[in-house]
C-alpha cells in the first residue's frame, strides 16, 4: 500500500507493505521501493491486512467498546 501521510503512522505498522509519502518525490520512491520487492509488500500489506483489519477482530473490539460483547 502507498498512501499519503496522514498521521497513520502513528496507528499502523510502516516500511513494509504500507509505505507513506508526503511529496511527489517520496511517492515516486515509494512505487520504486515496491516495484523492486512487490512480493515482499504484497506478503506484508496481507498480514498488515489481517492484524488490523480482520472483520472478526475489529468488531469485537467495536462491540466491546460499546458495552455489547
Amino acid at each position: 500500500m502507498l498512501v499519503q501521510s496522514t498521521g497513520i503512522e502513528s496507528h499502523l505498522p510502516t516500511g513494509k507493505g504500507l509505505l507513506t509519502f508526503r511529496t511527489m518525490e517520496e511517492a515516486l520512491a515509494g512505487i520504486e521501493d515496491i516495484n523492486g520487492d512487490y512480493l515482499g509488500h504484497s506478503r506484508a500489506a496481507r498480514d498488515i491486512a489481517e492484524t488490523y483489519f480482520d472483520s472478526d477482530h475489529v468488531l469485537t473490539n467495536i462491540l466491546a467498546h460499546v458495552g455489547h460483547a
